[in-house]
């Protein structure tokens, strides 16, 4: 459980190394499936279905429920019993189609958004 929560938070952070800024850094998120492929290719799914709740999937297809705000120009996540995760400041909203990499501690993760539920 560590482990899916620890790469959600990963991925939530991703988006701080995108490029402009943008009035509502959360609304592509809504309706819309984040994946996260982590270094050893272990893949965490987030469903955001609305503008308060998440669901995230994780590897062993296990699913929990959380909840995520936006606070000025960063996304805040709190799922399961780990404390909530804010993002970096976003400077562009995370969109359908959008996808980047970053570097963190556990090595490189890929993140990508794609339409609708994706699990």
């Amino acid at each position: 459980m560590k482990k899916l929560v620890l790469a959600a938070a990963l991925g939530i952070s991703a988006f701080a190394f995108a490029g402009q800024a943008s009035a509502d850094v959360g609304a592509g998120l809504v309706g819309n499936t984040v994946t996260l492929t982590a270094a050893d290719g272990t893949v965490t799914k987030i469903f955001y279905p609305d503008t308060s709740n998440v669901l995230v999937q994780g590897a062993d297809g296990a699913e929990i429920a959380g909840n995520w705000r936006v606070a000025d120009n960063t996304i805040c996540t709190k799922v399961g019993d780990a404390p909530e995760n804010c993002t970096a400041p976003i400077e562009e909203a995370p969109a359908v189609g959008s996808s980047g990499v970053i570097e963190g501690a556990q090595g490189e993760v890929k993140w990508a958004v794609s339409e609708g539920k994706g699990f």
